[in-house]
């Protein structure tokens, strides 16, 4: 493939991705500090005063989150790491052809002694690597977390390790899904709009289905269900650390949206360049 392809998905990516993981990492270390600075059973008090119908939304039961191990594990759920991973994955997706079109760069990239399809490698190897660097500097993040401060209860980073799988997993099918999106799109922002909008509507689609009695077989229609990184790190003995029935559904849906993708900019028509 052209070396001018890799250097470029390179110089695209580094960026966001060096950002992003400093975020990470810090955000991980803070998240540490402030579960370390909480009353012994604070937390377990909390949430023994929340509602019933709290619990099947965390999918474990609540007595397990009250924990050092459970409280950190909300780390993965964290809103801060879902803007942080789901931008890096509809960010790299989105410019990797709705994203040079706006440009006015394909037409250049096109004209390469390539097959249109491998286009798209390059991106997705670069995007995929990202998709592991963040989980890893999260969990770097809690490693320095909990050298630097002491729980009551002994917590290993060892056992982030499922929650660190299961998020890497989701950053790949976002990020081949938003390809997919940006495959019949010229306008990155529109791709933007609805990948985001799309990660939206699968999780209040997924929480509508744990939450309402008739409404169960709602879970079955979302990704979001595969994703329970939570549940993965409490819950190893029914899971397993790589929780193949969690993990493989995303990596696959993913790969299915990376192969339409290509499918598509193979015989779509790209507008002459600005």
């Amino acid at each position: 493939m052209n070396r001018a392809i890799w250097k470029k998905a390179v110089s695209d990516a580094w960026l966001q991705l060096l950002i992003s993981s400093v975020i990470l990492v810090l955000f991980a270390w803070v998240f540490v500090w402030l579960m370390s600075q909480l009353p012994d059973r604070a937390f377990g008090a909390f949430l023994r005063w929340l509602p019933n119908w709290i619990e099947p939304l965390f999918g474990v039961p609540l007595g397990k989150l009250a924990r050092p191990t459970g409280q950190l594990s909300l780390i993965y759920v964290h809103v801060v790491t879902a803007l942080v991973c789901v931008g890096w994955a509809v960010g790299r997706g989105s410019d990797s052809i709705s994203g040079e079109i706006a440009r006015g760069t394909m037409d250049l990239i096109l004209s390469l002694p390539v097959r249109r399809a491998s286009i798209l490698v390059a991106p997705a190897v670069v995007a995929t690597l990202g998709a592991a660097v963040l989980p890893g500097a999260i969990l770097l993040g809690t490693q320095l977390g909990l050298l630097t401060f002491r729980f009551s209860d002994g917590v290993s980073t060892r056992q982030f390790l499922p929650g660190a799988i299961n998020l890497f997993c989701l950053i790949f099918f976002m990020t081949g899904m938003t390809t997919f999106i940006s495959s019949w799109n010229q306008n990155r922002w529109r791709t933007i709009s609805l990948a985001a909008g799309f990660y939206v509507v699968s999780v209040i689609v997924e929480l509508i289905g744990r939450l309402w009695k008739w409404g169960s077989w709602l879970k079955y229609c979302s990704f979001s269900t595969a994703f329970q990184p939570h549940k993965l790190i409490l819950q190893p003995e029914e899971t397993g650390v790589f929780a193949w029935s969690y993990n493989v559904p995303l990596v696959a849906l993913g790969l299915i949206a990376f192969a339409a993708a290509a499918v598509i900019l193979s015989y779509r028509d790209i507008p002459a360049g600005k």
